[in-house]
C-alpha cells in the first residue's frame, strides 16, 4: 500500500492534464423515479422526519408520499426510524435514510493534527484515529502520510471495503471546493509548496473513490448543522478558533460560498493595519492577534520576559510544548497573565464579530475549536459584552452565543456528511 501512494503522489509530481471525476451516477429518471429520489435526499437532509412533514415539505400529497415512502422502504434505502412526539393525537412514525446503506472516509489535515474517521450513513463514526500531521516536513511527506493513514482507516474500521462509498477531505488551507484543489496554504513557509495542488483528484487515483475537498472550518459548520447545536437552525454563524481563525455561514439551510468559494476567512479580517505581518502577507490579520498561535506565542513573549505565571509548571519547563489546554487551565486557576492573554483575544475577536453581527445581524453564532473548547466559561461573557458595547444595540441584544459540543474529530465527521450527499443519488441509481 505505501509503495501504490508513493506511486500516485509521485505520478501527480509530474502531470500537469487534468483527471475530472464527478460523485454521482447520472440517470434520466421518469416522473416517479424523480419523486423517489427528491423524498430520499429530504429525509436524508431531515432525519426522524414524519410523512406529514415531508408532504408539507414538498407539497405532494399525502397519498403520494405514502406511496413513495413504501417504495423506498422495499428497495431498503429508508427505516421507520421511531415515532415523533406530538402533543395530541398519534405520534407519527419518523423515517431515516438506513445507517448502515454506506460508509465513508472523513479525513482533516490540519496545520497540526491529522484526524480520520470513519463513519455510517448518519454521521456515527465507527473508527476514529489522530496523529500529528507534521506539515513542517513538507507537502509530500505530509501527503504521503495522509495516505498511509486512510489505508490504515480502511483497514482496520472493521467495515467491508465495499460498503465505503467515498472519501471527504477538509484542509486548513484556501480551497476551492468545486475544482477540488488546494490554492494556497497561509502558514510560514508552506505557501509555495501547497500552491494548486489537485488533492480531490490525486485521493479519487489512489483509492479509486469519489471524493470532496473543503476547508475545514466549513466542514466543522457542516456537522455543527447536522450533528450539533446547529440542528434546526435555517441561519447561523460559525467560528473556529484554532491555530488559524476561520468562519462559514448558513442561509436558509445552505452553505454560503461566495461567487468565488472563499466566503468565511474571517481570521483575515483587519484587527491591525500596523500589527504584524500575516502569512497571507497582510498586516495585522485578527489571525495574528486572538488565534490559539497567536494566543501561545504571546503567553511565551512573555514568560521569555520574566513574567510571572504557573503555564511552566503546567508544560514541565518546556516553553516549546505550551498548549491552549494549559492556559485555559492556568486562566481557570486565577494565572494573571493567561486571564490577560486570553482577555485580549476575546476583545479582538468580539470587536470583530461586532462589524459582522452589524452587517448580517445573525440570530445565532455558534464558536468551535480548540479554543473555545477549552476556555468557553472564560470567553463568552467578555465577548457578550464587547459585542453589546460595539454593535447596533438591537441587534447585539438579539444575537445568541452558542458554544459547539463536538468533539475534535468534528471536521472530519463534517467531511464525511459531504462526500455522502454528494453521493446519494448513486446510492439509489444503485437499487433502481
Amino acid at each position: 500500500m505505501v509503495e501504490n501512494t508513493n506511486m500516485h503522489l509521485k505520478e501527480w509530481e509530474t502531470s500537469s492534464g487534468d483527471r475530472p471525476r464527478q460523485a454521482g451516477i447520472q440517470k434520466p429518471y421518469g416522473k416517479s423515479a424523480r419523486n423517489e429520489l427528491s423524498l430520499l435526499q429530504q429525509i436524508y437532509e431531515h432525519t426522524n422526519i414524519s410523512r406529514i412533514e415531508l408532504a408539507k415539505l414538498t407539497g405532494l400529497s399525502a397519498a403520494c408520499v405514502g406511496g413513495v415512502v413504501n417504495r423506498l422502504l422495499k428497495k431498503e434505502l429508508i427505516v421507520e426510524s421511531g415515532e415523533n412526539s406530538t402533543p395530541l393525537g398519534r405520534r407519527p412514525v419518523s423515517l431515516s435514510v438506513r445507517n448502515d446503506l454506506a460508509y465513508f472516509v472523513g479525513v482533516d489535515l490540519g496545520s497540526y493534527m491529522l484526524r480520520v474517521v470513519v463513519a455510517d450513513m448518519l454521521g456515527r463514526p465507527v473508527y476514529k484515529y489522530e496523529t500529528d500531521s507534521r506539515v513542517s516536513e513538507g507537502r509530500q511527506n505530509t501527503l504521503q502520510r495522509t495516505f498511509e493513514t486512510i489505508h490504515k482507516a480502511l483497514t482496520e474500521c472493521g467495515v467491508a471495503r465495499e460498503l465505503i462509498k467515498g472519501i471527504g477531505m477538509a484542509h486548513s488551507g484556501v480551497v476551492d471546493s468545486e475544482s477540488g484543489v488546494i490554492l494556497s496554504f497561509p502558514r510560514p513557509g508552506q505557501m509555495a509548496q501547497w500552491r494548486n495542488v489537485p488533492l480531490r483528484d490525486m485521493l479519487e487515483e489512489a483509492f479509486a473513490l469519489p471524493a470532496t475537498l473543503d476547508d475545514s472550518t466549513r466542514t466543522m459548520a457542516i456537522a455543527e448543522k447536522h450533528y450539533g447545536v446547529g440542528q434546526g437552525l435555517a441561519d447561523f454563524l460559525y467560528i473556529s478558533v484554532s491555530m488559524g481563525i476561520g468562519a462559514a455561514l448558513f442561509i436558509d439551510n445552505k452553505l454560503y460560498r461566495g461567487p468565488g468559494g472563499l466566503a468565511g476567512e474571517f481570521g483575515h479580517m483587519t484587527a491591525n493595519r500596523n500589527g504584524p505581518l500575516c502569512s497571507c502577507g497582510n498586516y495585522g490579520c485578527l489571525e495574528t492577534a486572538a488565534s490559539c498561535t497567536a494566543i501561545i506565542e504571546a503567553v511565551r513573549g512573555a514568560l521569555e520576559k520574566g513574567v510571572d505565571s504557573r503555564i511552566p509548571e503546567l508544560a514541565n519547563g518546556d516553553l516549546d510544548h505550551i498548549s491552549i489546554e494549559m492556559v485555559a487551565q492556568a486562566a481557570r486557576e486565577n494565572d494573571g497573565l493567561a486571564f490577560r492573554v486570553l482577555h485580549e483575544a476575546a476583545s479582538q475577536i468580539g470587536i470583530a464579530l461586532a462589524d459582522v453581527v452589524n452587517l448580517l445581524n445573525p440570530r445565532v453564532v455558534v464558536f468551535g475549536g480548540p479554543l473555545f473548547r477549552h476556555g468557553a466559561s472564560l470567553l463568552l461573557d467578555p465577548l457578550q459584552r464587547i459585542i453589546k458595547q460595539h454593535a447596533l444595540e438591537k441587534s447585539a441584544n438579539e444575537v445568541q452565543l452558542k458554544i459547539s459540543g463536538l468533539e475534535s474529530e468534528a471536521s472530519a465527521q463534517g467531511a464525511t456528511r459531504q462526500i455522502s450527499q454528494k453521493i446519494l443519488s448513486s446510492l439509489f441509481a444503485e437499487c433502481f
